[in-house]
């Protein structure tokens, strides 16, 4: 999340350089992403994307609050996380272009950047340099989340064998 900005009011290209994923590029680099990018109003319980939907952008949370979400039963949704002004989702779509493993959904009214996979392609071919810089980082993110998920497995794995033991006592 980026500190000290309640909200990306004004410059984007400033706000940009402020979000990890970008803070690599130079000025002409946000300013080519920008170009390429879409600003988008959601409106409150607003569908960003649903899961199983082809994954054709990311988003970066201008303002307000995405949550993103998994059905698990029925009708019934678990929130995995929710995302603040400056965090970054669906950034998956860039690399492999899959369907979506989650929604996203805005929590009150939010604004995010889309950035589409086929724009972010072509910004890539133009300058492959910026796009180096963007993948790294973008691993880097993704390395992280990954271990946090590993941990939360472990965790609900050792949760559940010890309500088996207590239950076999």
């Amino acid at each position: 999340m980026v500190t000290g900005m309640e909200e990306a009011s004004g410059d984007i290209g400033s706000f940009l350089k402020c979000v990890d994923l970008f803070q690599d590029l130079d000025d002409n680099e946000i300013a080519s992403l920008i170009a390429r990018a879409q600003e988008l109003r959601q409106e409150d319980k607003s569908f960003i994307f649903k899961e199983g939907e082809a994954g054709d952008a990311m988003f970066v949370v201008l303002d307000g609050t995405v949550k993103i979400i998994k059905m698990v039963t029925g009708n019934k949704f678990k929130t995995l996380i929710a995302m603040g002004v400056g965090d970054f989702f669906g950034e998956m779509a860039l690399l492999d272009g899959n369907p979506r493993s989650a929604s996203a959904v805005a929590h009150g009214v939010a604004r995010v950047l889309r950035i589409g996979r086929d724009e972010f392609s072509a910004l890539m071919s133009e300058n492959p340099y910026l796009g180096l810089k963007v993948v790294i980082r973008l691993a880097r993110n993704l390395t992280d989340r990954l271990r946090k998920t590993n941990d939360q497995v472990v965790e609900m794995v050792s949760w559940n064998l010890q309500q088996r033991e207590m239950n076999q006592q």
